[in-house]
């Protein structure tokens, strides 16, 4: 018989090798447990008698003995497409350092090889039972090396110690179900990590670069050709989140002929699992990919992952800090958030059967990452279908923007609803026209980054309002957003600010972040709390202060988004704020003429005479906010009263916003005893 007859019967496939190597290792132990008592060990466990037949059966004849198995299976191996078991050779782990891997894992397979392998005492193999099965293995005895190739098992990833506080020689030995399952071919489910085969991944030739094409782009399709001389790298791709940093490296793996192995990031914190992970991604021939969300200051280490000679992505944000513990070489890649022309062939893929005209308006209006857009797209074109429409509106995209949650920004900021425009508030002509320029700047802020030389990535806008409490500072900020249609998030104070140091950086960093890729508006409401002077450092809390504050100030300078910051404490805020401020805003109180045509705007309809009203807006120095609040108990008592809302109720609820602060209501006697 030649060395090609066995296993003619066998598929070609990696499944196929994994079974016979599996089968080789089975008839190896058998030999070495039974010695010179066959006999008695196939009475101890006859199951061994059905493997003896399977090898048999595919051998084409009666076996001779193992030693001749591993010889035909090396024979017939070649023929064979690129296996689980071929990679662990070409990493470098030696013919007992797999037939260890497959006796440990054999009760993976069949629970009766524990009677063989673990003794009375547990259903694992031990180190001293591998020892002593194996060291007899060749022409000597060799238990030193039985122990190094189980160390070195141990320390690739492919084996788990069940009991590592027992003694090294009780250590209670595993395969992982996932690793296990991976060396035949299978693809397992595994916590905290997710296989992306090659050929689903997006070809690199597809990739929508962030900026247009008048700009020089990154020589992206340089990557695969560069990493294929060097594959030992790490590449930190940096931008932000939802915006093709996974795409850009699983088309730069497809180019490499590999897939994707996603590893979340709390994989890292366990580092068995991490190793099991470079283990993973030898046998499948995947690029590990982790995607890591640090704050200014934070940064990761990865630990090293010696069966995986091949580069490892790391996507995260503009801040923090990475790095290898093995001390691989970095390629730091800069992925920003795309320009008008980008996002306009993002809305074309997205939504191929729009019309260009509005796709560009889309593009221009709604400053989304990429991700952000094809996930808008997708619901917008369910609104659009409601509404019997092959074509996206606006109004669509901006419903369907606004279902994007982030908890992000959701667990320390609150949507704040408006409508209307700038004519809904009682202003003075030049806090009008400051306004006006603010929504402008807004509108165009990405071009105006262009022509400063900025570029687009720079296009954020911060504005500050100042005034007195009751002056219409919030809802100003409300119709400015209703003016740009972006949804406008004020931030909550109480949940973002936390007694834990470096908390509040890092919960403020979350919502800064999650609006830019949102192209939401945020609101600082009483920005004085956390924009107060910097103080001398007279004890730990001046210190962690002046830390805030600093962190806040490089923050909203990098801010890509709007940033409405209100204060009736302009004294109070650091300068270094005000100078970053783009634009500046003055509320002050109203005057007689503006109080006026505040109550006429809150009243409504109603039934009160012009002359009263002429006296509240000269004698009552109320703010806007109060006059609001005189205007809508007026109405109350009017609806209550079944009546209009005439002089008697507009006395009533003025009375009672004096009585509310317990001050005098300046009117004169015959008006106010009405």
């Amino acid at each position: 018989m030649t060395l090609s007859a066995p296993f003619a019967a066998m598929p070609q496939d990696a499944a196929g090798h994994f079974r016979l190597a599996l089968l080789g290792v089975a008839g190896r132990l058998a030999e070495l447990a039974a010695g010179e008592d066959r006999v008695g060990l196939l009475a101890a466990c006859p199951f061994l008698a059905e493997y003896q037949a399977e090898i048999d059966r595919l051998f084409g004849a009666a076996c001779p003995g193992a030693e001749a198995w591993r010889r035909a299976v090396e024979a017939w191996a070649p023929r064979l497409p690129p296996t689980p078991l071929t990679a662990l050779r070409r990493a470098g782990l030696a013919t007992l350092d797999v037939d260890l891997l497959l006796t440990i894992g054999l009760v993976e397979e069949d629970p009766r090889f524990a009677a063989l392998l673990a003794g009375d005492d547990g259903a694992r193999p031990t180190l001293g039972v591998l020892i002593g099965l194996w060291r007899g293995h060749g022409d000597a005895d060799r238990p030193e090396a039985v122990r190094a190739a189980v160390l070195n098992l141990l320390q690739a990833g492919l084996v788990l110690v069940l009991n590592p506080d027992a003694p090294r020689m009780a250590w209670r030995l595993a395969v992982s179900p996932a690793l296990w399952d991976a060396l035949g071919d299978a693809c397992p489910e595994m916590r905290l990590a997710q296989r992306i085969p090659s050929e689903s991944l997006t070809p690199l030739s597809a990739f929508i670069p962030p900026r247009g094409e008048a700009v020089e782009q990154p020589s992206w399709t340089a990557l695969p050709d560069h990493l294929a001389r060097q594959p030992g790298r790490l590449i930190v791709v940096r931008g932000p989140a939802h915006n093709g940093r996974k795409t850009l490296v699983g088309g730069v793996a497809r180019a490499l002929g590999l897939g994707l192995l996603r590893i979340e990031a709390a994989g890292l914190e366990d580092e068995a699992h991490w190793r099991l992970c470079g283990a993973l991604a030898r046998l499948w021939g995947v690029m590990p990919l982790v995607e890591l969300a640090l704050v200014p200051g934070e940064s990761r280490t990865l630990p090293s992952l010696p069966l995986w000679d091949g580069p490892i992505a790391v996507v995260m944000g503009p801040t923090g800090g990475v790095a290898c513990a093995d001390g691989r070489p970095i390629l730091t890649l800069e992925l920003s958030a795309p320009d008008a022309q980008a996002r306009a062939r993002h809305w074309r893929e997205a939504s191929p059967g729009g019309a260009p005209a509005e796709r560009r308006r889309l593009a221009e209006d709604f400053h989304l990452t990429s991700g952000a857009i094809r996930r808008a797209a997708a619901a917008a074109e369910g609104y659009a279908a409601l509404d019997r429409r092959a074509d996206l509106t606006a109004d669509d995209v901006r419903q369907a923007v606004r279902g994007l949650h982030d908890a992000r920004i959701e667990t320390v900021a609150a949507r704040v609803r408006a409508k209307g425009g700038l004519g809904r508030l009682a202003l003075e002509r030049t806090a009008r026209l400051e306004l006006e320029s603010l929504i402008a700047r807004c509108r165009h802020r990405e071009a105006l980054a262009v022509a400063a030389g900025d570029g687009p990535g720079a296009a954020g806008v911060r504005a500050l309002f100042s005034g007195p409490s009751g002056s219409g500072k919030t809802l100003a900020a409300q119709l400015v957003a209703a003016e740009l249609g972006k949804d406008l998030y004020r931030i909550d104070l109480a949940s973002a600010v936390s007694k834990y140091i470096g908390e509040t950086e890092k919960n403020l960093d979350r919502a800064f972040a999650a609006a830019e890729d949102l192209d939401a508006m945020l609101l600082l409401d009483e920005g004085d709390a956390l924009m107060a002077r910097r103080t001398d450092v007279g004890n730990a809390n001046d210190r962690y202060a002046n830390l805030e504050t600093n962190f806040l100030l490089q923050r909203i300078e990098t801010f890509r988004g709007i940033l409405l910051v209100t204060t009736n404490a302009a004294e109070r805020i650091d300068k270094a704020f005000a100078r970053r401020m783009d634009v500046v805003v003055p509320f002050r109180a109203p005057d007689e003429a503006r109080r006026y045509e505040i109550l006429e705007r809150h009243l409504g309809d109603h039934a009160a005479s012009d002359e009263l009203l002429q006296e509240i807006a000269c004698r009552c120095a109320l703010s806007g906010g109060q006059l609001r609040n005189v205007a809508l108990h007026a109405r109350l008592l009017a609806l209550s009263g079944d009546r209009p809302l005439d002089d008697e109720a507009l006395r009533s609820a003025l009375l009672r916003e004096y009585r509310k602060t317990e001050a005098q209501c300046p009117l004169k006697p015959a008006v106010s005893a009405g």
